[in-house]
Protein backbone atom coordinates (compact mmCIF):
# COMPACT_ATOMS: atom_id res chain seq x y z
CA UNK A 1 0.00 0.00 0.00
CA UNK A 2 1.26 3.42 -0.81
CA UNK A 3 1.24 6.10 1.85
CA UNK A 4 1.11 9.89 0.06
CA UNK A 5 3.67 11.55 2.31
CA UNK A 6 4.13 15.33 1.11
CA UNK A 7 6.10 16.10 -1.43
CA UNK A 8 9.72 17.27 -0.54
CA UNK A 9 10.08 19.78 -2.45
CA UNK A 10 13.51 21.82 -2.94
CA UNK A 11 14.09 23.93 0.06
CA UNK A 12 13.13 21.20 2.33
CA UNK A 13 15.32 18.16 1.26
CA UNK A 14 18.44 21.11 0.79
CA UNK A 15 17.72 22.12 4.52
CA UNK A 16 17.63 18.36 5.16
CA UNK A 17 20.89 17.61 3.67
CA UNK A 18 21.79 20.96 5.50
CA UNK A 19 20.92 20.30 8.58
CA UNK A 20 23.95 17.69 8.29
CA UNK A 21 27.44 19.67 8.10
CA UNK A 22 26.70 21.69 11.80
CA UNK A 23 27.63 18.78 13.31
CA UNK A 24 30.55 18.82 10.91
CA UNK A 25 32.53 22.00 12.87
CA UNK A 26 32.33 25.34 13.22
CA UNK A 27 33.73 25.74 9.45
CA UNK A 28 30.57 24.01 8.49
CA UNK A 29 28.35 25.94 11.04
CA UNK A 30 24.97 27.05 9.07
CA UNK A 31 24.84 29.73 11.78
CA UNK A 32 28.50 31.86 12.21
CA UNK A 33 30.66 29.74 10.19
CA UNK A 34 34.33 30.84 11.25
CA UNK A 35 36.46 29.56 8.95
CA UNK A 36 35.43 29.88 5.78
CA UNK A 37 37.15 27.85 2.60
CA UNK A 38 36.70 24.75 1.06
CA UNK A 39 38.20 22.84 -1.27
CA UNK A 40 35.68 20.60 -3.76
CA UNK A 41 37.06 17.56 -5.47
CA UNK A 42 34.91 16.93 -8.86
CA UNK A 43 35.22 14.00 -11.02
CA UNK A 44 33.73 16.30 -13.63
CA UNK A 45 33.24 19.66 -13.59
CA UNK A 46 29.40 18.66 -14.49
CA UNK A 47 28.66 17.87 -10.83
CA UNK A 48 29.13 21.96 -10.07
CA UNK A 49 26.03 22.35 -12.19
CA UNK A 50 24.41 19.08 -11.63
CA UNK A 51 24.27 19.74 -7.86
CA UNK A 52 24.54 23.65 -7.39
CA UNK A 53 21.56 23.88 -5.11
CA UNK A 54 23.97 22.17 -2.28
CA UNK A 55 26.81 24.35 -3.25
CA UNK A 56 24.42 27.36 -3.79
CA UNK A 57 23.64 26.81 -0.12
CA UNK A 58 26.96 26.60 1.56
CA UNK A 59 28.11 29.51 -0.48
CA UNK A 60 24.84 31.93 0.68
CA UNK A 61 26.35 31.11 4.13
CA UNK A 62 29.42 32.38 3.86
CA UNK A 63 31.50 29.89 2.14
CA UNK A 64 33.91 30.01 -0.28
CA UNK A 65 34.23 27.24 -2.57
CA UNK A 66 37.42 26.37 -4.61
CA UNK A 67 36.48 23.86 -7.43
CA UNK A 68 38.66 21.44 -8.78
CA UNK A 69 38.95 18.47 -10.67
CA UNK A 70 40.08 15.97 -8.85
CA UNK A 71 43.27 14.82 -10.91
CA UNK A 72 44.30 18.61 -10.98
CA UNK A 73 48.21 18.84 -10.93
CA UNK A 74 48.66 21.86 -8.81
CA UNK A 75 46.49 20.69 -6.35
CA UNK A 76 47.39 20.71 -2.76
CA UNK A 77 46.05 20.93 0.68
CA UNK A 78 49.03 23.37 2.08
CA UNK A 79 52.05 25.59 1.12
CA UNK A 80 55.02 26.41 3.40
CA UNK A 81 53.62 24.62 6.19
CA UNK A 82 50.27 26.71 6.25
CA UNK A 83 46.84 24.76 5.04
CA UNK A 84 45.02 26.43 2.24
CA UNK A 85 41.23 25.30 3.40
CA UNK A 86 39.45 25.13 6.47
CA UNK A 87 37.47 22.07 5.11
CA UNK A 88 37.72 19.24 2.01
CA UNK A 89 34.58 18.03 -0.26
CA UNK A 90 35.34 14.29 -1.90
CA UNK A 91 32.64 14.35 -5.09
CA UNK A 92 34.68 12.79 -6.87
CA UNK A 93 33.88 8.99 -5.98
CA UNK A 94 35.43 6.99 -8.94
CA UNK A 95 38.86 9.19 -8.45
CA UNK A 96 41.79 6.28 -8.80
CA UNK A 97 44.10 8.91 -7.66
CA UNK A 98 44.42 12.50 -7.31
CA UNK A 99 46.63 15.38 -8.91
CA UNK A 100 49.50 17.27 -7.48
CA UNK A 101 50.82 16.77 -3.96
CA UNK A 102 47.11 15.29 -2.76
CA UNK A 103 47.46 11.94 -1.85
CA UNK A 104 45.36 9.09 0.29
CA UNK A 105 47.88 10.20 3.16
CA UNK A 106 47.52 13.86 2.25
CA UNK A 107 43.94 13.99 3.42
CA UNK A 108 44.47 11.73 6.15
CA UNK A 109 47.12 14.42 7.82
CA UNK A 110 44.80 17.21 6.57
CA UNK A 111 41.61 15.65 9.05
CA UNK A 112 44.57 14.99 11.70
CA UNK A 113 45.25 18.50 11.58
CA UNK A 114 41.69 19.26 12.91
CA UNK A 115 40.29 20.10 9.18
CA UNK A 116 37.03 18.54 8.02
CA UNK A 117 36.15 15.80 4.83
CA UNK A 118 33.10 15.81 3.71
CA UNK A 119 33.47 12.44 1.50
CA UNK A 120 30.86 10.69 -1.07
CA UNK A 121 31.10 7.85 -3.14
CA UNK A 122 28.76 5.50 -5.50
CA UNK A 123 28.59 2.34 -7.20
CA UNK A 124 31.76 3.83 -9.51
CA UNK A 125 33.90 3.90 -5.87
CA UNK A 126 37.30 3.38 -6.19
CA UNK A 127 39.77 1.77 -4.15
CA UNK A 128 41.24 5.43 -3.08
CA UNK A 129 37.98 6.66 -2.04
CA UNK A 130 36.99 3.34 -0.09
CA UNK A 131 40.57 3.41 1.47
CA UNK A 132 40.03 6.53 3.04
CA UNK A 133 36.55 6.10 4.01
CA UNK A 134 38.12 2.89 6.03
CA UNK A 135 40.58 4.62 7.67
CA UNK A 136 37.97 6.93 9.00
CA UNK A 137 36.12 4.06 10.03
CA UNK A 138 33.31 3.25 7.64
CA UNK A 139 33.64 0.09 5.80
CA UNK A 140 31.85 0.30 2.01
CA UNK A 141 30.61 -3.12 0.89
CA UNK A 142 33.66 -5.36 -0.92
CA UNK A 143 31.04 -6.06 -4.03
CA UNK A 144 31.76 -3.49 -6.56
CA UNK A 145 28.29 -4.05 -8.47
CA UNK A 146 26.27 -3.82 -4.97
CA UNK A 147 24.25 -0.72 -4.22
CA UNK A 148 21.47 -0.39 -1.92
CA UNK A 149 18.28 -2.16 -2.85
CA UNK A 150 14.81 -2.21 -0.54
CA UNK A 151 12.08 -3.51 -1.89
CA UNK A 152 9.07 -2.30 0.76
CA UNK A 153 10.97 0.96 1.19
CA UNK A 154 12.00 2.44 -2.48
CA UNK A 155 10.31 5.28 -3.58
CA UNK A 156 6.97 4.77 -5.74
CA UNK A 157 8.61 6.12 -9.37
CA UNK A 158 10.51 3.14 -8.94
CA UNK A 159 7.67 0.64 -8.94
CA UNK A 160 8.90 -1.12 -12.32
CA UNK A 161 12.43 -0.74 -11.57
CA UNK A 162 15.45 -2.47 -9.44
CA UNK A 163 14.19 -0.71 -6.02
CA UNK A 164 17.64 0.95 -5.80
CA UNK A 165 15.89 4.49 -5.69
CA UNK A 166 14.87 4.59 -2.13
CA UNK A 167 12.97 6.73 0.13
CA UNK A 168 15.29 6.76 3.45
CA UNK A 169 14.09 8.33 6.93
CA UNK A 170 15.94 6.44 9.04
CA UNK A 171 17.55 9.35 11.05
CA UNK A 172 19.41 9.78 13.95
CA UNK A 173 17.49 10.97 16.47
CA UNK A 174 19.97 13.47 17.92
CA UNK A 175 19.06 17.36 18.43
CA UNK A 176 23.19 18.23 17.96
CA UNK A 177 23.09 16.83 14.80
CA UNK A 178 19.84 16.76 12.91
CA UNK A 179 18.04 20.05 14.99
CA UNK A 180 15.22 19.87 17.23
CA UNK A 181 12.32 20.04 14.73
CA UNK A 182 12.02 16.59 13.19
CA UNK A 183 12.61 15.40 9.89
CA UNK A 184 9.42 14.18 8.73
CA UNK A 185 10.13 13.73 5.06
CA UNK A 186 11.87 10.84 3.44
CA UNK A 187 15.35 11.27 1.52
CA UNK A 188 15.73 9.81 -1.93
CA UNK A 189 19.15 7.54 -1.97
CA UNK A 190 20.21 5.96 -4.52
CA UNK A 191 24.04 4.63 -3.68
CA UNK A 192 26.21 2.12 -1.74
CA UNK A 193 25.70 0.31 1.34
CA UNK A 194 28.85 1.04 4.44
CA UNK A 195 28.77 -0.22 8.04
CA UNK A 196 30.81 1.16 10.83
CA UNK A 197 34.06 -0.10 12.37
CA UNK A 198 32.57 -1.68 15.56
CA UNK A 199 35.91 -0.83 17.12
CA UNK A 200 35.82 3.38 16.20
CA UNK A 201 33.53 4.95 18.98
CA UNK A 202 33.44 8.01 17.72
CA UNK A 203 31.34 7.33 14.51
CA UNK A 204 27.71 7.75 14.31
CA UNK A 205 25.01 6.71 11.60
CA UNK A 206 22.90 9.63 10.42
CA UNK A 207 20.84 7.92 7.99
CA UNK A 208 20.26 4.07 8.28
CA UNK A 209 18.47 1.96 5.93
CA UNK A 210 14.94 0.29 6.22
CA UNK A 211 14.77 -3.21 8.49
CA UNK A 212 13.99 -4.64 4.70
CA UNK A 213 17.62 -3.06 2.79
CA UNK A 214 19.78 -5.22 1.77
CA UNK A 215 23.29 -4.70 -0.56
CA UNK A 216 23.58 -7.14 -3.83
CA UNK A 217 23.75 -6.73 -7.44
CA UNK A 218 20.64 -6.09 -8.64
CA UNK A 219 21.04 -7.48 -11.89
CA UNK A 220 22.23 -10.82 -10.74
CA UNK A 221 20.34 -13.42 -8.65
CA UNK A 222 21.36 -13.99 -5.24
CA UNK A 223 23.35 -17.03 -4.42
CA UNK A 224 24.09 -16.30 -0.61
CA UNK A 225 22.66 -14.08 1.90
CA UNK A 226 23.65 -10.55 1.51
CA UNK A 227 26.35 -9.27 4.03
CA UNK A 228 24.96 -6.03 4.46
CA UNK A 229 21.32 -5.64 5.61
CA UNK A 230 18.52 -3.73 7.31
CA UNK A 231 19.53 -1.06 9.66
CA UNK A 232 23.11 -1.69 10.15
CA UNK A 233 23.40 -0.46 6.79
CA UNK A 234 23.99 3.10 7.39
CA UNK A 235 23.53 5.61 3.93
CA UNK A 236 25.39 8.60 5.51
CA UNK A 237 27.38 8.55 8.55
CA UNK A 238 29.59 11.49 10.47
CA UNK A 239 32.68 11.36 12.57
CA UNK A 240 33.78 13.08 15.58
CA UNK A 241 37.49 13.20 16.18
CA UNK A 242 39.68 13.57 19.04
CA UNK A 243 40.89 16.69 17.67
CA UNK A 244 37.56 18.50 16.70
CA UNK A 245 37.93 17.73 13.15
CA UNK A 246 34.84 16.09 11.67
CA UNK A 247 33.79 13.77 8.56
CA UNK A 248 30.59 12.85 6.77
CA UNK A 249 30.83 10.00 4.62
CA UNK A 250 27.60 9.16 2.18
CA UNK A 251 26.96 6.62 -0.01
CA UNK A 252 25.53 7.89 -2.30
CA UNK A 253 26.09 11.46 -4.91
CA UNK A 254 23.26 11.54 -6.23
CA UNK A 255 21.72 12.46 -2.42
CA UNK A 256 23.45 15.92 -3.06
CA UNK A 257 22.08 16.65 -6.24
CA UNK A 258 19.15 19.44 -8.08
CA UNK A 259 17.73 16.14 -9.72
CA UNK A 260 16.80 14.39 -6.06
CA UNK A 261 16.72 17.93 -4.31
CA UNK A 262 13.36 18.76 -6.30
CA UNK A 263 12.08 15.48 -6.34
CA UNK A 264 8.67 14.75 -4.98
CA UNK A 265 8.98 11.89 -2.53
CA UNK A 266 6.30 8.92 -1.96
CA UNK A 267 7.71 6.21 0.08
CA UNK A 268 6.06 2.70 -0.59
CA UNK A 269 5.27 0.88 2.92
CA UNK A 270 4.03 2.15 6.31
Amino acid sequence: MVSNLPLLKTLALTLTIISLLPSLSHSFSAETPTDRRILVLLDDLAVRSSHSSFFSSLSSRGFDLDFRLADDPKLSLQRYGQHLYDALVLFSPSAARFGGSLDHQAILDFVDAGHDLILVADSSASDLIKGIATECGVDFDEDSEAVVIDHSGYAVSETEGDHTLIAADGFIRADAILGEKPIKAPVLFRGIAHSLNTANSLILKVLSASPSAYSANPTTKLSSPPSLTGSAISLVSVVQARNNARILISGSLDLFSNRFFKSGVQRLGP
